[in-house]
């Protein structure tokens, strides 16, 4: 098991990126906490909260507060996240 944090960081990231995590838009902490903690395989609170609040301070995760929720996106690219769903009205129009 890696002990050093920085290492810990190097591995989530590269995993998030090799999963392409971007493309999942902005999600709960507990989501990006469940990932986390199955790529360092460690079930600590504690760690995996400090991981991932070194990691938005490095701005790899940007942070939006949708109503009462904080959401996180995986962002290390400095893309600006377009919703795909945001013009998508349900309606199909065969022309």
């Amino acid at each position: 098991m890696i002990k050093n944090k920085k290492d810990l960081k190097e591995l989530i990231i590269l995993s998030f990126k090799y999963e392409n995590q971007f493309n999942n838009g902005f999600i709960k902490y507990r989501e990006w906490a469940k990932k986390i903690n199955n790529i360092i395989d460690n079930y600590e609170h504690t760690t995996t909260r400090s991981i991932f609040t070194s990691l938005v301070k490095d701005k790899i995760f940007e942070k939006k507060k949708d109503n009462k929720k904080i959401l996180y996106l995986f962002n290390p690219y400095g893309k600006e996240w377009i919703d795909p769903y945001d013009n998508y009205n349900g309606v199909v129009s065969f022309d």
